[in-house]
């Protein structure tokens, strides 16, 4: 189970993001209006939530040991590689709340 998480683990922050927010918009949405900056400022702060994750994750399979089997090194990079990924989706659905 830790080898799945090492690799999908900055994906699955990426889609938790995007359900997250997509909650946050449509309860914005019933309450009052997308556009209110109370749903704005809650989405951001989840969106930096999510995004510390994303950085948490990079930094502890950054710290992994470098050596060991090419197993292992090739399971860090995907892991960095999708962190990387989830890290500009983040970004991506987060520009328009701040604009």
């Amino acid at each position: 189970m830790r080898r799945w998480v090492r690799m999908t683990g900055g994906l699955l922050i990426w889609a938790l993001h995007f359900v997250g927010i997509y909650l946050i918009s449509s309860a914005a949405d019933v309450w009052s209006s997308s556009e209110a900056g109370s749903a704005r400022w809650i989405g951001l702060a989840f969106s930096m939530a999510c995004l510390l994750a994303v950085i948490a994750l990079a930094v502890w399979l950054g710290r992994g040991r470098r050596e060991g089997s090419g197993e292992e090194a090739w399971e860090r990079r995907v892991g960095l590689t999708g962190a990387l990924v989830a890290g500009i989706g983040v970004l991506w659905q987060t520009a328009p709340l701040a604009f």
